[in-house]
């Protein structure tokens, strides 16, 4: 399924006609906004038209009717006070289908009512006008739509519940487990209908006291789950305010009074590394390096003495001429003048060529002008270069540092901050506290639970083997409450044949997105609870708690992810502000591998926070269309343009 329009009419904050078309193959779309421009409406604007008074957002809204749900979205400043929303999508199954779904209402009656057309391959449909709730439950049944169109907020909240109760009754309606309990519950009016009025029976009576006794036992952890719940948003917001806390403390100069002997050792290290520096530095000034100023008169005295010795050597081997010209004398039979005029024209030509020297540098000290020249001086040169800046960049830190330690810190506004935050330490401290009761308290009655449900189902197995004789409401009973051990069984059973392949896609979808792949090697459900755990490689189990906030966000993201996998819906995901709360490492895991992967088509509503220009470029490869939410001060109202945050 792929969304290919939606537009809205005076729906919300879009007054007049605004549409959005999207056109581009690729599996992202981006719609960008600030807070308060419309993303949310967005969401809601396709839930409603899909689902109408089964859409989740409105289940999930306050209690009010649907009628009011519908008129609260109403343009304030429309004109016509009409107010439409069309949805059109494609499916492909092989042959391509396009359906469109049109939602429209008004805010003049006083009984707002709502008007639905259904047009398929731009032909309008009768049937699935009248059948659209069934056709819609077909192809995306709401109980799974909250797997593929969600909001940050959610995954947030999801992330902290202890009791996993969002995510079990999530991982239920995947499964379809929900639908045997509304069937149970049916069966269970029926029991306590016929009870009333035709059984008397003191066996029957002692099934619905056991009933009674696990129906009150569940009760009681279903009211301690919503206080963990509770307790869990309470521990949120102390965190939130004690981090706030510390910033205030930090940004006060907090900071700077902790670190301050730190930061004393800290210049007194560089202080010493400067007089390192330095002293090396006299030590080279102290050998070769003054000569670095008369390195050209060196170059010239080298090139001379060069010469010289050259010279020397000539004269050496001039001497040596008349002996060797005399032992070629005695062994040569021939004429030789030429010889001897060879020898004398050599002798008059060195002794014309011939200069007085200037230096007769010896063949050691040669040596030496010859290293300095053609080594030695540029060596030390850029050594001294290289300390001149090393000298530099420590008396620059130096200075940083002595800024730092002349920070004027009002002590007493430090105080008072610091005494809040050991108030505010001391109430999460008890609220931890409460909470480690609270999940005690918990695991108490979670056994009364098991514990009430195995003595009801003994008793029930032993009162069915004794009913064979009872009259119609009897049997009634009996086959009811076979029905329900049935039911039982079959979650059960359920469960465990579907449970196991879910987990291994949570661990696949998490081990794709986390950073630390070490810390969680697998994550295992229980089929009977739907509890989840998390196994470290040694097999030992990894608390919730010690996930880090950022992490808790990435494991919810990965149970939605594999339960959308699961539910084998190829479908488009919707999310709205997915970043919010995340850190760069986990946002940049979220949008090189969930978002791509996420959906046939993936439309993500972010504000310029968290989709910015870094983030951006580095999913571009992958984004389609991209549209931005203008919003008029003036009017009130947004509009819609093509590209990413125009001008934001």
């Amino acid at each position: 399924m792929i969304i290919k329009r939606l537009r809205l009419h005076n729906f919300g904050v879009y007054a007049g006609d605004n549409e959005f078309l999207f056109t581009n193959n690729k599996p992202i779309v981006l719609v960008g906004g600030m807070n308060g421009r419309g993303k949310t409406t967005f969401l809601e604007a396709v839930l409603l038209a899909l689902y109408g008074s089964n859409s989740v957002a409105y289940t999930e809204s306050k209690k009010r009717s649907y009628a009011q749900y519908l008129k609260s979205f109403v343009n304030k400043n429309a004109e016509d006070k009409k107010c439409v929303v069309e949805l059109e999508f494609e499916i492909n199954n092989g042959l391509k289908e396009n359906y469109m779904v049109k939602r429209a209402w008004n805010s003049i009656d006083k009984k707002t009512e709502e008007s639905i057309f259904v047009y398929k391959d731009g032909v309008a449909n009768e049937f699935l006008t009248q059948n659209w709730p069934m056709f819609v439950e077909n192809i995306l049944p709401s109980a799974l739509s909250s797997f593929f169109f969600f909001d940050g907020e959610k995954i947030a909240e999801m992330a902290v519940d202890s009791s996993n109760n969002q995510l079990k009754n999530a991982i239920r309606s995947m499964l379809g487990i929900t639908v045997l309990d509304v069937l149970g519950n049916d069966i269970l009016r029926n029991i306590k209908k016929i009870n009333k009025e035709d059984i008397n029976d003191k066996s029957s009576e002692m099934v619905q006291k056991l009933r009674d006794q696990k129906d009150q036992a569940v009760a009681e952890l279903e009211e301690i789950d919503v206080e963990l719940e509770k307790l869990s948003q309470v521990l949120v917001e102390d965190n939130d305010k004690l981090e706030s806390l510390h910033q205030l403390y930090n940004a006060k100069g907090g900071d700077a009074v902790e670190k301050k002997q730190e930061t004393m050792q800290r210049r007194a290290a560089l202080k010493s590394e400067l007089l390192s520096e330095e002293n090396l530095l006299r030590e080279i000034a102290s050998n070769e390096l003054p000569l670095v100023l008369v390195s050209d008169l060196l170059r010239n005295i080298k090139l001379q003495a060069t010469d010289e010795h050259n010279e020397t050597i000539m004269r050496e081997a001039v001497l040596q001429l008349d002996d060797i010209l005399d032992e070629f004398v005695n062994e040569y039979q021939g004429d030789t003048k030429a010889s001897f005029d060879f020898i004398e024209y050599v002798k008059n030509r060195q002794q014309n060529m011939q200069e007085d020297p200037v230096y007769s540098l010896s063949d050691q000290a040669l040596f030496q002008a010859n290293n300095l020249v053609e080594g030695l001086l540029d060596s030390s040169k850029v050594e001294a270069k290289r300390i001149l800046a090393e000298k530099k960049k420590k008396q620059k830190q130096i200075g940083e540092l002595d800024s730092y330690l002349s920070l004027d810190i009002n002590e007493k506004e430090l105080q008072e901050v610091y005494k809040k935050i050991k108030k505010a330490e001391e109430k999460l401290i008890k609220d931890q506290v409460k909470m480690s009761s609270l999940e005690q308290k918990r695991t108490a009655a979670n056994s009364k639970v098991m514990a009430t449900t195995s003595e009801f189902n003994k008793y029930v197995e032993a009162y069915l083997a004794t009913a064979e004789s009872r009259d119609s409401a009897e049997r009634t009973i009996k086959y009811s409450n076979i029905a329900l051990s049935i039911l039982d069984r079959y979650q059960v059973e359920l469960q465990k044949r579907k449970t196991d392949i879910l987990a291994e896609t949570i661990t696949s979808c998490y081990k794709k997105l986390a950073n630390k792949k070490n810390l969680i090697n697998k994550i295992v459900m229980e089929s009977d609870t739907l509890a989840i755990k998390y196994l470290s490689e040694e097999g030992k189990e990894v608390t919730q708690d010690s996930l880090s906030a950022g992490e808790q966000q990435l494991m919810v993201i990965s149970i939605l992810w594999a339960l959308a996998i699961c539910s084998k819906k190829k479908l488009p995901v919707i999310i709205d502000t997915p970043l919010s709360r995340l850190d760069s490492l986990h946002r940049i895991a979220l949008i090189n591998t969930y978002f791509p992967n996420a959906g046939e088509q993936t439309i993500i509503l972010s504000t310029d926070s968290e989709i910015d220009s870094t983030y951006y470029g580095l999913m571009k490869d992958n984004v389609g269309d991209e549209f931005t939410l203008k919003y008029d001060e003036k009017t009130k109202s947004t509009s819609i343009e093509r590209g990413y945050l125009i001008g934001a």
